[in-house]
């Protein structure tokens, strides 16, 4: 299955941009469905969001960033990669927080809206700010995004995370943003991880 995974991905290999964007509407697509799930289904949904991230978060911090880095070197530019990173340090503190949690804690739901508010602050600044500085470098976004998701698939593998699942959260994120007026997506138009 692994094998098969991998394949797919590399036959149709999506761009850096385009691969961190899909991540970030799913993630927002869970986020909501939190928002509206009855309490048994909280749990599932919060870990969902937190392997999700944690995955995404990685391949950022392992790939992107570094390459990023090395693109803007000396510009002011690379503060915007330091930025992310320190945002990324605070979510991944608040990700620990709520794996240790469940949703009986009477600070879980708001451990999980925090999140999400912090998430799409730092969505709005990647695709806003950040990914447009990207597509200005020589940066070679296509196999970067290859490698992105390689190694993503190898994260997720090892975390024990089905990959159809975020498909379906994706897919569902789709159609309801389709389903929104033009200007109506809050935190989808500026949006983070």
């Amino acid at each position: 299955m692994a094998k098969a995974t991998q394949s797919r991905a590399t036959d149709k290999a999506a761009d850096t941009i385009t691969l961190l964007k899909q991540d970030h509407r799913t993630v927002e697509a869970l986020f909501e469905e939190f928002e509206n799930a009855d309490d048994e289904q909280l749990d599932a949904i919060a870990q969902r969001v937190c392997q999700l991230l944690t995955v995404h978060a990685q391949i950022e911090e392992e790939i992107l960033y570094p390459a990023a880095k090395e693109a803007f070197e000396g510009e002011a530019s690379e503060d915007l990669v330091n930025e992310a990173t320190v945002e990324h340090a605070g979510a991944k503190d608040l990700i620990a927080k709520i794996e240790g949690m469940s949703a009986e804690d009477e600070l879980f739901k708001a451990s999980v809206k925090v999140l999400s508010e912090y998430i799409k602050h730092h969505v709005k600044e990647e695709e806003n700010e950040l990914f447009p500085k990207l597509k200005k470098t020589d940066l070679d976004l296509q196999a970067m995004g290859t490698q992105l998701q390689e190694r993503k698939l190898e994260l997720m593998e090892e975390l024990g995370i089905d990959e159809n699942e975020a498909e379906e959260n994706r897919s569902r994120a789709t159609k309801g943003a389709s389903k929104r007026p033009a200007g109506s997506r809050s935190g989808s138009r500026a949006s983070r991880q």
